[in-house]
C-alpha cells in the first residue's frame, strides 16, 4: 500500500495524540520499515511505525 505514495506530495503525522510532529513533503523512496520523504529542507527517513496517518495532496 506505502507503494501507492511514491511520489506525491504528502503530509505525514506521527507520534500519539499527546505528543506529534508532522512532516510535509514528496516521498522518494519506500521500503518495508522506512519512507524518503524530501521536505524544503531537508531529506527524512520515516520508521513506519511510526506514522498515525498519512494525507496525500490532491493535485
Amino acid at each position: 500500500m506505502l507503494k501507492d505514495i511514491l511520489g506525491k506530495s504528502v503530509l505525514i503525522s506521527l507520534g500519539s495524540t499527546d505528543f506529534s510532529n508532522v512532516v510535509k513533503g514528496e516521498v522518494i523512496d519506500v521500503s518495508e520499515t522506512w519512507l524518503k520523504v524530501q521536505t524544503k529542507k531537508t531529506l527524512e527517513l520515516i520508521r513506519v511505525n511510526a506514522i498515525v496517518k498519512i494525507s496525500i495532496a490532491q493535485k
